[in-house]
């Protein structure tokens, strides 16, 4: 497959709409979401193995860039990562300080646990991290789930009680009034 070419950009994809729709509902303004092939920060500074969406856009270098995040043949761990950046996009759209905040998120803590707080008593990444991961288990299941957790570089960073009967009414109590409604 060609790379995308960076400086270029494109609209969410159907599928993106859809698949981004399953978790977020009607609560993201889709259309004014904008997929860019490029680095955020001038003179390349981005980091090549990271994403970022501090103004309602989400910026790919073209080592993580997709032309489509949703299609069949996009691993789980990139379907992650695209949920995790539309919840970005979610909390820009509601006036949250992504931008702000951002710029420290070399320092944030992207661990977390179900403790019974509401989605919105989280950091910003740890929202972030906490959607996506509620999308692969409820995707994908718990043994994808599971296998991204226990990677060297975890995808999914829950650290908690793993008892598979409960883990999803956890996740879904925690985020379901803030995203679905939101």
């Amino acid at each position: 497959m060609k790379r995308a070419k960076e400086g270029t950009l494109r609209l969410l994809t159907l599928e993106e709409i859809a698949l981004a729709h399953s978790i977020f509902g009607g609560s993201i303004d889709y259309a004014r979401v904008w997929i860019h092939c490029d680095s955020y920060l001038p003179f390349g500074l981005q980091r090549r193995d990271t994403a970022m969406s501090p103004n309602g856009e989400i910026w790919f270098r073209k080592e993580l860039y997709q032309p489509n995040f949703a299609a069949i043949q996009a691993p789980a761990s990139t379907k992650h990562l695209f949920i995790h950046e539309m919840m970005h996009v979610w909390q820009y759209q509601r006036r949250m300080w992504v931008r702000a905040r951002g710029f420290f998120s070399w320092a944030a803590n992207y661990t977390y646990q179900l403790d019974g707080r509401p989605l919105l008593q989280y950091s910003l990444e740890q929202q972030a991290q906490i959607v996506a991961d509620y999308f692969i288990l409820y995707t994908f299941g718990y043994k994808v789930w599971d296998l991204l957790r226990k990677q060297t570089y975890p995808v999914v960073t829950y650290q908690g009680n793993i008892d598979r009967l409960i883990l999803l009414s956890q996740y879904q109590k925690t985020i379901y009034t803030a995203v679905k409604k939101g």
